[in-house]
């Protein structure tokens, strides 16, 4: 009864290890999100039993960007018949990939909504609402509650970080500062008990763009804690806009090659034709691909798909953008220097010449945030308890 047991509790653990191992290496590798399998004995087949068209937006191609609050899909990929269209090869111009602007509803509420769109299976914030050209990357859009008392640091993502340089209970303000890798962006003051307690920080020389919306941030109060003076902060927007593209009509983009951009609208079809060949992966554009499966001569079945990378992957590579940085609009009353009519504050920077301040961690309200487990963890106790029963059963022979 004891070997029965003590095997039983042996094959429990390996069984504990391969799944720590398995869960370790989905954690930090890439997942294939595919769309549907298109199936026929050639390309006009398919096309005849779809109507003589194929076409693919978020409801039917999960890698596409998919708002499903406010129920918003800007992409689409399409086949379509032409003359040349056949057999496996695509004509020219019979593949369109086509996104548009659209708007979605800020996380904080009070905000309303805002433009976004999807370019090649990932969410982009246009930076003019009417113009699908130039785009950053959404870095954080966000409700949740956080804390700061002075010299507190938010990290925001891809190098941003948020400072609360001074917290003034008696003044109902906060300063705040904002960063990029380090460097000094912007600064501004943000009362509490008046106005709206929001911060739009404003940059120019965005891809040409000036006064583009980078930051939005809502202080919602300032209060004194058993020791500190803390600001509370519960509306965050982000955009990379030091990552920032621009489209432009001579892009190649894989297999697409001819854009069109018009006003809130990317057209992108392919000016040459290609072949869906056996057994092989092909480029749509930009890590979306074709799977082509090793079938008959007489058969054709494909998908489309993009890999996403998840776990500990690779991040957005951080640039400078050049251009001036403006100052917000939005001006404290009777305040001229961040440090003036700060109560019972002196602080050591200037807007102009800031220090940098070591940084802390800012504590959440509440319990708004999660450790992610280390992946693989699992394999040191898995392990240990298979020697321990290993261990168990030499001892009772």
């Amino acid at each position: 009864m004891k070997r029965f047991v003590a095997v039983t509790l042996a094959t429990l653990m390996l069984l504990t290890v391969f799944a720590s191992a398995a869960s370790a290496a989905a954690a930090n590798g890439t997942l294939e999100v595919r769309g549907p399998v298109y199936n026929g004995s050639d390309i006009s087949d398919i096309l005849t039993k779809n109507g003589g068209e194929i076409t693919m937006d978020a409801t039917k191609f999960a890698a596409f960007f998919y708002d499903i609050d406010n129920n918003v899909t800007t992409e689409s990929l399409s086949i379509k018949t032409t003359d040349d269209t056949k057999d496996r090869v695509i004509g020219k111009n019979a593949l369109v990939y086509k996104t548009t602007i659209g708007q979605t509803d800020y996380k904080f509420q009070d905000w309303g909504n805002y433009s976004v769109l999807g370019f090649f299976a990932d969410k982009y914030i246009p930076l003019k609402s009417n113009d699908a050209s130039k785009l950053a990357k959404l870095v954080l859009d966000s409700d949740d509650k956080y804390t700061l008392k002075t010299g507190d640091k938010l990290d925001l993502g891809q190098g941003y970080a948020l400072e609360a340089k001074q917290v003034d209970v008696d003044g109902k303000k906060v300063w705040l500062e904002f960063s990029k890798d380090g460097q000094y962006i912007d600064d501004q003051i943000v009362a509490t008990d008046s106005g709206d307690h929001v911060w739009t920080c404003e940059v120019d020389g965005v891809q040409g763009e000036d006064n583009v919306p980078v930051l939005k941030v809502h202080v919602n109060q300032v209060f004194q804690g058993a020791v500190d003076s803390i600001a509370q902060i519960d509306g965050l927007w982000l955009i990379d806009y030091a990552n920032a593209i621009k489209i432009n009509s001579d892009d190649e983009y894989g297999k697409l090659n001819n854009v069109g951009i018009s006003g809130p609208t990317i057209t992108i079809s392919n000016d040459d034709t290609f072949t869906l060949t056996r057994d092989s992966e092909q480029e749509i554009g930009q890590g979306m691909f074709f799977k082509v499966a090793d079938t008959a001569v007489d058969q054709l079945r494909y998908y489309p798909y993009v890999e996403k990378t998840v776990g500990n992957g690779t991040g957005n590579v951080s640039t400078s953008v050049g251009g001036n940085i403006t100052t917000p609009s939005e001006n404290m009353t009777n305040v001229t220097n961040p440090s003036e009519n700060m109560t019972n504050a002196t602080p050591n920077e200037t807007t102009s010449t800031p220090t940098e301040t070591p940084a802390t961690n800012a504590t959440p309200a509440g319990n708004n945030t999660s450790k992610s487990p280390i992946p693989g963890f699992g394999f040191i106790p898995g392990l240990a308890g298979l020697l321990s029963v290993v261990y168990l059963i030499r001892r009772n022979k």
